[in-house]
């Protein structure tokens, strides 16, 4: 789908990095694409065209923000894999590329390979086949959680590199925003207006999703420093190298533990690097992580947004058989190992 206008006698190393880019992404748990379909079904959706264009979208869409996310945390991995960047990386090595060049080159295939999915999901969601007003909607749908995601992202990014820990509420922020604003509520929303549902049942179906998105991130934040990598395919060091603002560090630096896990972590804003002096140690920053009850933490914020979301959830305006369908997901929110 993302290759099929790329212009021709541009040479084997653009159509590898092509087939890389498909590679990347084809495995994915499909989580968007449930939430869509459990409300459009239940909201008076039935055309097939309509509701595979959607999912397609969105699916797109999310790949194309993995891509960009795994490029601004360096991360190589996704999925137990490498990624487009790691595979960009290693095919420039293999070739007799230096490190730099060969970093470079993995770099800008990650980025300009994010931005072809971004621009494939787009235009996919552009040429969904409904009515001109209910794609005016519906596009007004998309740019918000895009730039509610692009923005987070940064926010991210830029908190890790900030030599004050993150404050809880500022934490929950970035996940609401990065996340949850185009993985859960945009899927919600997005199968209601299609559907042609009522406006009042959008309020609390984005509510719904703001709450269980962010309860996503905060486990995605567990599992990236408590998770087993042969589980959740990416490694349990990255996030605490590069310091996420995460709702683990903000409460760890309200206790006793923060200086050892500062220091163990290599000092504020260093963002990992070693400075001559010690190296960051994350094995002893997360077990100072798990002794000061972190973890524990986080798990409960977890579980007071899912429980957030249910009450969302019991808003009149909900179908009862909406409600029986994404309470299933909620269920298996605080379930996940990867």
């Amino acid at each position: 789908m993302t290759a099929r206008d790329l212009p021709e006698g541009l040479g084997p190393a653009v159509e590898d990095w092509v087939t890389d880019l498909g590679r990347s992404t084809r495995s994915g748990k499909g989580m968007r694409s449930a939430l869509f379909d459990a409300v459009y079904a239940r909201a008076g959706g039935g055309d097939e065209a309509v509701r595979a264009s959607a999912t397609q979208a969105l699916e797109l869409l999310h790949e194309a923000f993995l891509v960009h996310d795994d490029l601004a945390d360096g991360d190589d991995l996704r999925r137990g894999e490498p990624n487009l960047q790691g595979r960009t990386r290693a095919r420039a090595a293999e070739r007799g590329a230096s490190a730099e060049t060969a970093g470079h080159l993995g770099m800008v295939g990650g980025l300009l390979g994010g931005d072809l999915l971004l621009v494939a999901a787009m235009g996919e969601f552009a040429r969904l086949p409904v009515p001109a007003p209910v794609l005016r909607r519906a596009l007004e749908e998309v740019e918000r959680a895009v730039v509610a995601s692009i923005a987070g992202e940064y926010a991210d990014v830029h908190g890790a590199a900030d030599p004050e820990p993150p404050t809880r509420d500022r934490a929950l922020a970035i996940g609401a925003a990065k996340t949850a604003a185009y993985s859960v509520v945009l899927p919600l929303v997005l199968g209601a207006v299609l559907a042609g549902a009522p406006e009042e049942l959008i309020d609390p179906l984005r509510e719904t999703g703001r709450h269980l998105g962010t309860a996503y991130q905060v486990i995605d934040d567990v599992l990236g420093v408590f998770g087993d990598p042969a589980v959740t395919g990416k490694s349990n060091e990255g996030d605490l190298l590069r310091r996420a603002p995460t709702v683990l560090l903000a409460h760890a630096a309200a206790t006793d533990a923060w200086p050892g896990i500062d220091a163990a972590l290599g000092g504020a804003d260093t963002g990992g690097v070693d400075t001559g002096g010690t190296r960051p140690d994350p094995a002893t920053a997360r077990e100072l992580l798990r002794a000061s009850g972190a973890r524990e933490y986080a798990l409960g914020i977890a579980e007071d947004l899912v429980t957030a979301a249910r009450a969302a959830l019991d808003s009149p305006a909900v179908p009862h058989d909406l409600r029986a369908a994404l309470d299933a997901h909620l269920a298996t929110a605080l379930e996940r190992t990867r």
